[in-house]
């Protein structure tokens, strides 16, 4: 989106960005005509699909009628709506004292997050009684007054409930109003939210807020899905042993997995947070969560707990799903839907790899086979389609192709000067690559989870917005240097391929060949190469570049991290060239759309290009290996 700092919208002046997500970016602007800061929401129209934009534009201007409506002293005021060059902005008062996530990351006492929480239940409260739920409450969504008074924000997921006309359905089954999975109620994975999917998530908030930890966390949203299904809810009193009863068993209920067992209304639930802070005896004492609570701490037995609790209530219950589809399933399926909806070290289990056949983005559900896996092949095995699955599934979901162990004939004599020379003669043992580069989807799924820096640039040579833009999800990620490719392979379980790995998956034999798919002219329908579209491209774009094994990408594009010191030819794996922490040039292998080396000199297979491991720029990205 374009940089709106400075524009003026009709009596409005921006002042600086505030803040992005998925479908609006925030700024803080002046009031010429009232003279008083404000804060404007506009609708991001180059974050999605030009034939859903009709379709977001009356989500945006439902919502602004909806919440000019309410007014409650702990909900953030809408105060006016406009279009600035087709781009529709909501007008909402602004408070400076930050947001309830910059006050977290370590516990707060009790007392102190149970009177955060109150207000905010009591707004929540106020925007149900008029048929309306919140559906993404959350820290960064909670904004806080300069004397500490939290205030509920960003109804940008709301429902108006009872309004189910065609147009509705249809913003709901988009996608765009799923919520953010850290703080998602179990229900609010399948469509089926109510007022108690607000009070879970609330819970959730305050679990974070005295625990200093959320209940679930995974590397995805579809792992969060799983832990909820089939995990117990930690203890709080695992994190803060002093907790005092009650306020347990009101963390306990809140988080109920069904919400026939949470407390019944958003009402109930604040005057149970009254009564905590008056010393009350509190309705979660002795009901099915405290039980629960009994059960797992080995107090009563299970033959005890079944006679003491009612059968839940199993209707559009989360759990008969994973019970049809099994867990397994939820996972794969879900993990691709949801980032499209919204935007460790641990190698495959070696007797059940997963074989898919489906390509990126594909619309279809992946056809997944379980495949048994024999012993690790040696030098003198080769091995056969039944020892080792052609493709298989990472433990991050990403799709890789086995390369066998073999000699084959690295590097050239006589090929320019980007060769690495001369050629020789080397072996490699078996391992597994990644099919494609490494995409802006997968590489946001290590940010996500913390264990990944953001590309140093956001942008692309020719986007202003590239990374995190859904547009791009199947794009492959840029401006990561060594160290960040790296730290992403290992974050998966895998390692940068070194250059004879990456040699041996684009050649495949002993033959001289030029390119992966072997000496035919270069042209445009191979590879993105200097002269084609003058941009990067999706990474399964050009399929007729595949190599014999089945790896695409690997001309053309953009040029791949190896592990390799750029040391002198002949590649020799001893010789100190794949020790991590020894300084140098590192080498990126593959070529890319630019014009490194001249007009498609760089994607040839034995061209070599020495970098910085400090270089992040927009010609570099990352694939990953996993050794068998």
């Amino acid at each position: 989106m374009t940089e709106l700092t400075g524009q003026t919208f009709e009596r409005y002046k921006i002042l600086e960005r505030l803040g992005e997500g998925g479908m609006a970016t925030v700024y803080k602007a002046y009031d010429e005509r009232l003279d008083r800061e404000v804060a404007i929401k506009v609708i991001r129209r180059d974050a999605f699909p030009a034939d859903q934009i009709d379709m977001l534009l009356k989500r945006f201007e439902r919502e602004s009628k909806s919440l000019a409506k309410l007014s409650h002293p702990n909900i953030v005021g809408v105060l006016d709506y406009g279009e600035h060059e087709g781009s529709p902005y909501l007008v909402m008062e602004y408070l400076a004292g930050g947001t309830l996530k910059e006050k977290l990351g370590k516990p707060l006492p009790w007392r102190e997050a149970v009177q955060l929480t109150l207000p905010i239940s009591q707004a929540l409260e106020y925007i149900h009684s008029r048929n309306i739920i919140n559906r993404d409450v959350k820290p960064s969504n909670i904004l806080m007054t300069e004397k500490g008074q939290p205030m509920l924000t960003d109804f940008g997921l709301v429902k108006i409930f009872g309004e189910e006309t065609k147009e509705n359905t249809h913003l709901t089954s988009s996608g765009s109003g799923l919520g953010t999975p850290d703080y998602m109620a179990p229900e609010q994975w399948t469509g089926e939210t109510t007022t108690q999917s607000d009070l879970y998530s609330l819970g959730v908030v305050l679990y974070e807020m005295i625990t200093g930890h959320r209940p679930y966390t995974a590397d995805t949203p579809a792992g969060i899905l799983l832990k909820q299904a089939t995990e117990t809810l930690p203890l709080p009193k695992n994190y803060i042993p002093n907790l005092p009863r009650n306020v347990e068993a009101v963390l306990l209920k809140a988080l109920a997995k069904q919400p026939a067992d949470r407390y019944p209304d958003m009402h109930t639930f604040s005057v149970e947070l009254q009564n905590l802070l008056a010393d009350k005896d509190v309705l979660a004492s002795q009901t099915r969560t405290e039980v629960l609570r009994d059960q797992m701490t080995g107090r009563i037995s299970k033959k005890e707990v079944a006679a003491a609790l009612p059968p839940p209530n199993q209707s559009k219950s989360l759990f008969l799903i994973l019970g049809g589809l099994g867990a397994l399933g939820i996972v794969l399926l879900l993990g691709g839907y949801l980032y499209l909806s919204n935007f460790n070290s641990v190698t495959p289990t070696p007797t059940a790899q997963l074989a898919a056949t489906s390509e990126p983005n594909s619309s279809a559900t992946p056809e997944v086979v379980i495949v048994e896996v024999t012993s690790a092949p040696t030098k003198t095995s080769v091995p056969t389609a039944t020892s080792f699955p052609t493709e298989i599934k990472d433990p991050k979901n990403v799709t890789m192709v086995y390369i066998p162990p073999g000699e084959f004939t690295m590097g050239a004599n006589d090929s320019g000067d980007v060769a690495s020379k001369p050629e020789s003669t080397v072996y490699v043992d078996g391992f597994y690559i990644d099919k494609y580069e490494t995409t802006n989807k997968e590489y946001d799924a290590c940010v996500y989870a913390v264990e990944c820096r953001k590309p140093l640039k956001l942008g692309s040579v020719t986007h202003n917005t590239y990374f995190g833009n859904t547009v791009f999800a199947n794009y492959p990620v840029i401006y990561v240097d060594w160290k960040m490719a790296k730290m992403y392979c290992e974050w998966r379980g895998a390692r940068l391929p070194t250059e004879a790995e990456w040699e041996k998956a684009a050649r495949g034999t002993e033959d001289a060949r030029i390119y992966p798919w072997g000496d035919a002219k270069l042209d445009c329908s191979f590879a993105n190469f200097h002269g084609c579209i003058g941009d990067t491209a999706p990474v399964d774009q050009y399929l007729k570049g595949v190599s014999v094994y089945g790896v695409f990408g690997l001309s053309g594009n953009i040029f791949e991290w190896t592990s390799s010191l750029a040391l002198p030819y002949p590649y020799n794996a001893t010789d100190g060239r794949e020790d991590p922490d020894k300084r140098g040039e590192r080498v990126a292998r593959g070529g890319s759309w630019h014009a490194f080396g001249g007009n498609g000199e760089n994607v040839r297979l034995d061209s070599r290009l020495d970098l910085d491991p400090a270089y992040a720029g927009a010609y570099v990205g990352i694939r990953c290996v996993i050794s068998k």
